[in-house]
């Protein structure tokens, strides 16, 4: 009922201030563990609209990491708790297509709903403008065969899924698109294992040349 009332609010009008700023941004580690779990935090900034009520957005992964990746928990802060996913289960997984950029894929609930990751003020309450830091912490589990390299999370902006802050006359404002770049490195047991090996190597080589 929430979902649908939000959506036809946002289809009355999509005025905004031309002087309007809005932008999300992620925080967290940068380095990310096979077989780990990593929690970011997400910022939301809006200004100059009179408030907002809520926002809207998902996030998508490149392609090759995509099948390694999955949002396991969403904890939601002040002032957006009450979160859009209320029938979404997980994990949200990055196994679609659908409002995704070229080599990328976004996320989508475990029971196939459209995976959005936003909130609104408990009771539609109007929230000031401001910068809003940690709105939501987002907890990813990386799968243990997941590939070593560097990899970009970032929302979405294409039609299907154009990341949005709802302003105060519940028009649409898009957010810029954000990126979140890290990377999936070896734990350091494995990195020590290959030390070790490289070394034997290198002293069976040199005993031979002996």
């Amino acid at each position: 009922m929430k979902k649908t009332l939000l959506i036809t609010l946002i289809g009355l009008t999509s005025a905004c201030s031309a002087f309007a700023q809005v932008s999300l941004s992620f925080s967290g580690p940068t380095n990310w563990t096979p077989g780990t779990s990593v929690t970011l935090q997400c910022t939301d900034t809006f200004l100059n609209f009179g408030g907002s009520y809520g926002l809207s957005y998902w996030l998508e992964v490149n392609n090759a990491l995509a099948p390694f990746l999955t949002i396991t928990g969403l904890t939601y802060h002040q002032p957006f708790t009450d979160g859009n996913n209320f029938s979404g289960t997980f994990p949200f997984s990055f196994n679609t297509t659908s409002g995704a950029d070229p080599g990328f894929m976004a996320d989508e609930t475990a029971n196939n709903e459209i995976g959005d990751l936003g909130a609104t003020s408990n009771g539609l309450v109007l929230i000031p403008d401001g910068t809003y830091p940690d709105i939501t912490d987002i907890t990813f589990a990386l799968a243990a065969n997941a590939p070593i390299g560097t990899f970009t999370l970032r929302t979405t902006d294409m039609d299907t899924k154009h990341s949005l802050q709802v302003t105060s006359d519940f028009g649409p404002a898009y957010f810029p698109q954000a990126s979140f770049v890290f990377n999936v490195v070896p734990e350091p047991s494995s990195l020590a294992l290959v030390a070790l090996t490289a070394v034997g190597v290198g002293v069976m080589a040199y005993r031979r040349r002996k």
